[in-house]
């Protein structure tokens, strides 16, 4: 279920926020269906005249929760009967394969779809950019469209946009990656309170695993190493070790990125686990990937103590997964969570709703008439120690949802974009986040970056107990475009996998596994900064911006 929020979570810009194959409210199987209008579906707005909007939207996203999403569609097209919205939500398994094919067979016919792992195709442009809509009036609140959203939630600075940027998905969703543990087992071993650095986590999981528990119920196959919950630990803890990184790849003053208004406030400061967000302090693309060139400081990988120390920790916490761990996928990984086999999991908080309807389904926990269901509470990242640790935990904590529509004609771009406009309306929102309250297979993951919504009283009030602690997501780090081979580089993350489940196994030293992981990034460098239409020319002069190539 988290997993459908974070695939992929490894955006470094506007254009190619990746991770969660993700919309906020996830669900199980598709279902092909033509929403029909229902009467009484929401409440009046500025646009509560019938509209003349004439054509189809068709949602395809990546494991949506098909009912939530009629809602909304049937509340659409009550507010616009010239208008058809039909829902084929897709599994999540296999969505960025589908989604490539649909392009390579020529202009797919969804328009609505989930985008962050396909960068290759933003960087064709083939999805339609949100900017030039901004300041356009939201027929449905009567104001401009920026007006509907909290930009700096978003991770959003409009004066830092220029012409060269494109905005291609819309997160305005939230997500907070933490630990989901079972009170009961944790009491009957006798651990009496949450862990809260890593040697205590390791601890209590010794504890744990003597008791015939599975201490970390955790996706191991190559989907989950890469964009699911294991790839989110391996991002997670890098980001400990390597947090001077920004001190390589942030602008200068001579930069084409250089913001005066902002980088001449900036210092460094590690006690400040939001000290290098996007909105503080910009970056330097190129002086990012020159580092990964020249090797410098935490951009060396093979033979760096900082990479050792955190990739020793990291094999540690992957040893208390289950017998045949680079086997088993995540829904299975779930399912031993809630059948009370396994003590923790990695989640978020749409647990906290989520849970209680699992342990009732028959198809995930296996079992006939569901489970019994147990207590259960949720903790924050345990921050490893020692040598290298630069800094305590963060954790992944961004505006999710990756909505991108396929970009067509001037007609249905702008139909696209006034079915988003309504549902980040108040109105839309409201039918959306009560069909998610419905439901049996959605939950929402965080609260939401809009304005002027009102959720429903239980969700406001278990949002407020999820402390954050920091953020890694969406920042061009080592952690990030390194951790997991380089960048969402494919066949770079293939070798990954491979190396990766080899030192986990012991099969392979930990200076044998950084020397791989530094001759895959050495490998795949160039082709990498190609796909993103960049070459390795362009690292000679840093401070220039590289030219455009089609």
């Amino acid at each position: 279920m988290a997993a459908s929020l974070l695939a992929a979570c490894s955006g470094n810009d506007d254009s190619s926020n990746s991770s969660p194959s993700s919309s906020g409210a996830s669900s199980a199987p598709p279902e092909s269906s033509a929403a029909s209008p229902s009467p009484g579906a929401s409440d009046a707005s500025p646009s509560a005249e019938a509209s003349d909007l004439k054509g189809t939207i068709n949602i395809s996203l990546s494991n949506a929760s098909s009912s939530v999403w009629n809602a909304v569609a049937q509340a659409y097209m009550q507010k616009n009967p010239g208008v058809k919205v039909t829902v084929d939500n897709k599994p999540a398994d296999g969505y960025k394969e589908w989604l490539t094919a649909q392009f390579a067979a020529g202009t797919p016919q969804a328009d609505l779809v989930v985008n962050n792992e396909v960068g290759g195709l933003m960087a064709d442009k083939k999805f339609v950019d949100y900017y030039p809509y901004f300041d356009q009036t939201n027929p449905y609140t009567g104001k401009p469209w920026q007006d509907s959203f909290d930009l700096s939630a978003m991770g959003i600075n409009l004066d830092a946009v220029s012409a060269d940027d494109h905005l291609y998905n819309l997160n305005f969703e939230s997500v907070q990656i933490l630990w989901t543990y079972n009170k009961e087992i944790f009491q009957k071993v006798g651990i009496s309170g949450v862990p809260k650095t890593f040697d205590e986590l390791t601890a209590d999981f010794d504890k744990i695993k003597a008791a015939g528990y599975v201490p970390l119920a955790l996706g191991g196959d190559a989907n989950s190493m890469w964009s699911g919950q294991a790839g989110w630990l391996v991002r997670i803890y890098a980001d400990q070790y390597l947090r001077d990184y920004i001190n390589v790849d942030r602008s200068q003053p001579q930069d084409y990125t250089y913001l005066p208004d902002i980088d001449d406030k900036w210092k460094y400061d590690l006690s400040d686990p939001y000290n290098d967000s996007n909105s503080n302090v910009t970056k330097n693309e190129l002086r990012f990937w020159k580092a990964v060139k020249d090797k410098t400081g935490p951009y060396k990988i093979a033979g760096n103590p900082s990479w050792k120390a955190y990739a020793d920790n990291l094999k540690k916490l992957f040893s208390y997964t289950e017998d045949g761990f680079f086997g088993v996928k995540e829904d299975q990984a779930y399912q031993l969570f809630l059948t009370g086999k396994a003590a923790t999991m990695m989640s978020t908080p749409a647990s906290y709703w989520q849970l209680p309807k699992d342990f009732a389904d028959e198809k995930k926990t296996g079992a006939k008439g569901g489970v019994k269901a147990f207590d259960y509470g949720f903790f924050n990242m345990p921050s490893m120690e020692g040598p290298g640790v630069l800094a305590p935990a963060r954790t992944i904590q961004i505006p999710i949802g990756f909505y991108g529509f396929v970009s067509k004609d001037a007609e249905q771009n702008a139909l696209d974009m006034n079915f988003m406009m309504y549902l980040t309306s108040p109105e839309g929102y409201k039918v959306y986040a009560e069909a998610i309250q419905k439901s049996d297979d959605a939950s929402l993951s965080g609260a939401p970056a809009l304005k002027d919504i009102t959720l429903p009283d239980e969700m406001t009030k278990a949002f407020a107990d999820f402390t954050p602690i920091g953020n890694t997501e969406g920042i061009q780090s080592p952690g990030n475009a390194l951790a997991r081979g380089i960048d969402n580089y494919q066949p770079s993350v293939q070798d990954w996998v491979g190396s990766v489940q080899r030192f986990f196994a012991g099969q392979i030293t930990t200076d044998q596994y950084l020397n791989e992981l530094q001759a895959n990034v050495d490998k795949y460098l160039e082709p990498n900064l190609k796909q993103g239409k960049k070459e390795l020319s362009d690292l000679d002069t840093p401070e220039k911006r590289p030219p455009e190539r089609n």
